[in-house]
């Protein structure tokens, strides 16, 4: 069996998060999918090297997007847009998420604004999920942050000790969320140098999952 578009796109964009959506029930896998494709995008938009006009209006295009409602053949926004108005995403918050990634363009070093946009990523899946909206699950969008746009800093930071009190934070997670679970342990191998062995990041994983039950 083939994957699904959504799993295809978020796959090509960040493979470790691919891997953690598995862990999600399949009502909600989708529409997850297609919020961290999106947010991929819009964090490769800004941390592109060019002209800060370009990255913002890269960006202004989503905004302009999600405003109109309008689709344009192209089936990322095609999606969000049919999630919107079939209630399922909240129009508003979707414009606020792509709004901080609008800041972030305009930044002279955008790494502390990015860590902001997905710390509210995170916060807005919670919702989805109707889960509890901690402080600890948006310190956790923060970091993971980090693997999308640079997880070589990342991983110094956390062996330079520089994120000690935040992991700390971050291990006392008690989610039972197949999410944010497998976000967690991202960190955990990022922290034991294993995050870039990609071969046997989905056998980590699972194992993770059936340790962790």
């Amino acid at each position: 069996m083939g994957l699904r578009v959504e799993q295809t796109e978020l796959k090509s964009l960040n493979y470790p998060l691919y891997l953690c959506t598995s862990f999600v029930s399949p009502s909600n896998q989708g529409i997850l999918q297609d919020l961290l494709s999106l947010s991929c995008n819009l964090t490769n938009a800004v941390i592109q090297p060019s002209e800060q006009m370009l990255k913002a209006i890269r960006v202004q295009w989503w905004i302009d997007c999600i405003t109109e409602l309008q689709k344009k053949n192209s089936p990322l926004s095609d999606r969000i847009i049919s999630y919107i108005c079939d209630g399922r995403l909240n129009k508003e918050k979707i414009l606020s998420i792509i709004e901080n990634f609008q800041k972030a363009s305009f930044a002279d070093s955008s790494d502390e604004y990015l860590k902001v946009c997905w710390s509210s990523i995170f916060d807005y899946y919670c919702v989805l999920s109707n889960q509890d909206r901690l402080e600890s699950i948006n310190l956790l969008g923060s970091l993971i942050s980090y693997i999308v746009f640079n997880p070589e800093k990342l991983e110094k930071l956390i062996k330079n000790k520089e994120l000690y009190r935040e992991m700390n934070v971050i291990s006392l997670i008690k989610s039972q969320d197949g999410f944010i679970k497998s976000c967690v342990y991202l960190l955990v191998l990022t922290e034991q140098n294993k995050l870039k062995d990609f071969k046997f990041l989905p056998f980590r994983l699972f194992l993770n999952m059936l340790l962790k039950k």
